[in-house]
């Protein structure tokens, strides 16, 4: 059994609803862990708390309610002293080619990856009032598919759209499948391929959903490429999205009642498309209400801060490919090349909100994600 002190410290930021991770070496533990809770000694009442076993180290989750800048939290983390029950659980339920992400009975969203369809995607993402805040499939760009994963010019084949001839994202097999009162995750391994079957590239990827208490969804999505097969070229094209999402139709500018806004102050397609930045949020209305979702590119992703292909009619991808569109460099100057055996990672943050991207503090949540709080631990 183990007793450690933990101390929380929010830097130079106002935190509100922020998950944190604490990875703590095996060595320290010296024992397995069956079973953990968490007091926060400010409120004095035990806090939902996930920990998970990783290969040199246990990773301990929760999600900070509040702390202002500069200010720190401290908590008792109990390992093997028995459980509390105390949160929500999360459930992950697998029918019919999809698994069902639910926060209690609320259906956060459905991750679709069975049958004969082009790319697997989530779909729906409902915002707090359970409606879908992205679209599937609308008529005018039948392969935009509510949130995925997509390129356009995979060494010369089109993994983007589904017109006749394209490439095929399919799924293989889930690497892990994890659920508690803090998250759900999901990894699967992909393989993208031609339409007559020709072996591209691997792909892994890592959706995991934060048990936000306001349904003000957090989700990172992390995805791998690898190149197993050959050398691959992903190819100067605006058509492509290593993150791409289709909202809802209520929601974009061409309604007249959307609004798009980047992380410079971009606002809509004329002052964001085509143009580099680290966050964009797409908001509009769905019954009634204001919601929006927004995007976040991690610093370390290849050639941050990205470019975006943000359009009126409710289109938002992350795209570092089409310079040849977004700026009019000579064709080719976007290509990314993946060489035989290696890789490339992409990470990326959802942020489902009520409110504007202002009122729902998107830039401060983007902070959340690229400098979270420092975290200090003591074993007693």
């Amino acid at each position: 059994m183990k007793v450690l002190e933990i101390n929380v410290n929010a830097g130079y930021h106002d935190r509100e609803n922020t998950p944190i991770t604490l990875l703590i070496p095996k060595n320290e533990i010296g024992e397995g862990i069956e079973a953990a809770y968490l007091n926060d000694l400010d409120l004095n009442k035990n806090i939902p708390v996930q920990f998970e076993e990783l290969e040199e180290s246990y990773a301990f989750s929760w999600i900070i309610d509040r702390l202002e800048k500069n200010l720190s939290k401290k908590y008792i983390l109990y390992i093997n002293h028995g459980e509390s029950d105390v949160g929500i659980d999360m459930k992950l339920i697998e029918k019919n080619g999809r698994i069902d992400i639910l926060s209690g009975d609320f259906l956060i969203t459905s991750y679709i990856f069975g049958g004969n369809i082009a790319k697997p995607y989530l779909y729906p993402l409902n915002a707090p009032k359970g409606i879908s805040i992205t679209e599937d499939g609308p008529k005018d760009h039948i392969h935009h598919r509510s949130l995925w994963t997509a390129h356009g010019d995979v060494n010369g084949v089109d993994i983007w759209s589904e017109h006749e001839g394209h490439g095929y994202i399919r799924h293989k097999v889930f690497l892990k499948r994890f659920s508690g009162k803090v998250f759900s995750e999901i990894v699967a391994s992909n393989i993208w391929i031609s339409s007559t079957g020709e072996k591209l590239l691997d792909e892994i990827r890592r959706i995991r959903i934060w048990n936000i208490s306001t349904r003000e969804w957090i989700i990172d999505y992390d995805v791998k490429l690898i190149s197993n097969y050959t050398d691959i070229i992903l190819g100067d094209t605006k058509e492509a999205g290593i993150i791409s999402v289709r909202v809802a139709p209520t929601m974009t500018v061409k309604s007249g009642y959307g609004r798009i806004t980047n992380s410079y102050g971009g606002i809509n397609e004329e002052e964001t498309w085509g143009k580099k930045a680290f966050w964009c949020d797409y908001t509009g209305y769905l019954g009634g209400e204001k919601y929006g979702i927004a995007l976040f590119d991690y610093i370390g992703n290849p050639r941050s801060p990205t470019y975006w292909h943000a359009r009126n009619y409710g289109l938002m991808t992350a795209n570092i490919f089409g310079l040849k569109h977004f700026i009019k460099a000579k064709p080719g100057t976007g290509n990314l090349l993946i060489e035989k055996g290696l890789e490339k990672l992409f990470r990326y943050r959802i942020y489902i909100h009520r409110n504007d991207a202002v009122k729902a503090k998107v830039k401060e949540k983007y902070i959340d994600y690229i400098y979270p709080p420092k975290i200090t631990y003591k074993i007693k």
